[in-house]
């Protein structure tokens, strides 16, 4: 079971997703929800970079870290 720092962490991140595709988390969800190509966001404590993911993506590549790092925005927010 998650920890309630990890699932600050996970919250804080797609807050940060959200606010970098200038939406709201409700906005970014609504917009999101059903698409075939999602933000994705790094999952690394210094690290930002954002790019298009597949929905159920858990570990997409950064460009930035050059680690598997990126999750979408789905996965983050619990629906997928």
């Amino acid at each position: 079971m998650p920890t309630p720092a990890a699932e600050n962490y996970k919250a804080s991140k797609l807050d940060e997703l959200a606010r970098q595709w200038d939406m709201t988390v409700c906005e970014f969800i609504e917009a999101y929800a059903l698409d075939e190509v999602v933000p994705g966001i790094c999952m690394n404590r210094d690290c930002d970079y954002t790019i298009e993911a597949e929905p159920d993506q858990r570990e997409g590549w950064c460009a930035e870290c050059d680690t598997p790092s990126v999750r979408s925005g789905l996965v983050l927010a619990g629906i997928l």
